[in-house]
Parts: C-alpha cells; structure tokens; sequence
C-alpha cells in the first residue's frame, strides 16, 4: 500500500468512525460524543473490508470538516445506513439545519414569540393531567425547531417537571431522550437567550 492509498484509507476511517459515534449517542443512553470525545470501538482492517466503506469516501469528499455536522444533522432525526446518506434527501436537511444555526437568535425569538400569542410562558410549558404539554404539542407539529426547545430547557428548565409529570409513554421518551442528546451539539450563551425569553415575555 503506497503512502497515498494507506492516508485515504485512514480518512475513510475517520469518516466511518465518525459517523458511528454520532449514531452511537443518538441511539445509545450509555454512550456521549463529547465524553468520549468521538471516539468509538472500530477495526481498520475490518473496516476495509466493508462493502459500504466507499459511501464514506464520498461523504467525506462531499462535506469535508461539516461532515460531522452533517452526520448530525441527519441522525439526530432518525438512525440512517450510510448510504441512504448520499441521498438528496439528506443534503437537503443538511442544508435546512445550516440555515436554523445561522438564524439561530431570530429563529428563537420568532417561534417563542408564536407560542406567546395566545399563551403564558406558565401556559407553554405546563403538564396538565399527565397530558403533553402545549410546547410538546408544537415541536410533534414540525412548528417549533428542536433548537428552540433546547434552549428553552436551558433557561427554564422545564424537562425537570415534564419528566415527572408526563404519564404518556409511548411517545414522549424517545422525543425527550433525542431533545436531550442534541443538546450536546448545541453551542450557546444562556445568559443572553434568558434575557432574550424574559424580554419575550413581557411584550
């Protein structure tokens, strides 16, 4: 194996063991991306003997250093084989989760403010007989993003009451455990989304 052949198969390496560790703490309660750095049990050797391992060549020529943002931006939705990846599908939620990152202050600011319409901030967010709560009801509609509902844990910590008063179990685990793992790839300042939702609030 030339110098060459042996650096591109060590980054299809990277890209494999990148993409198990994100689906790792997606689907895993044991398993976190920052407390093991990224970093999961896989073999080089049987690893090129994998007849998917050309689908990560392509997704690593594709996405380069965003590859694990894409990987991130797709499983945190649903566990995917690596090939249905490279699908149109995907770059399009790639390209949808970019926007909501980039916008992530107005987004914040535009989908709390809906939710205030009509409703307290206590109205939101309270369980009322075991029932999903307003907030819940929202994100399950696709109208409220998943970012703002972290954020919204952040600075009000709502999941505290949530987890012990919601009764319904088929659906709400599996949603608060994803909102509680995406968590970990959010990146901002608490302070200022608290000033933001105080401010919000008092409109």
């Amino acid at each position: 194996m030339s110098s060459r052949e042996g650096f591109d198969s060590y980054q299809l390496y990277l890209a494999v063991q990148l993409y198990l560790a994100v689906k790792l703490h997606f689907n895993s309660k044991d398993y976190d991306f920052v407390q093991y750095n990224g970093k999961v049990k896989a073999d080089l050797n049987a690893f090129m003997k994998r007849k998917d391992k050309y689908h990560f060549g392509k997704l690593s020529r594709l996405y380069k250093e965003e590859l694990r943002d894409f990987y991130v931006a797709n499983l945190s939705q649903k566990d995917m084989w690596v090939g249905d990846l490279l699908e149109n599908e995907s770059k399009k939620i790639f390209t949808e989760w970019k926007k909501r990152r980039q916008k992530l202050s107005h987004m914040f600011e535009q989908e709390v403010s809906t939710l205030l319409e009509k409703k307290t901030i206590q109205e939101v967010l309270t369980v009322n007989s075991g029932q999903h709560p307003y907030l819940l009801k929202q994100f399950l509609g696709k109208k409220i993003s998943i970012e703002t509902m972290c954020i919204l844990d952040a600075v009000t910590d709502y999941s505290k009451n949530w987890n012990k008063l919601i009764t319904e179990t088929i659906v709400y685990p599996d949603v608060w455990t994803r909102i509680n793992k995406y968590k970990t790839f959010m990146h901002f300042d608490h302070k200022v989304y608290k000033t933001k939702l105080i401010q919000l609030c008092s409109i």
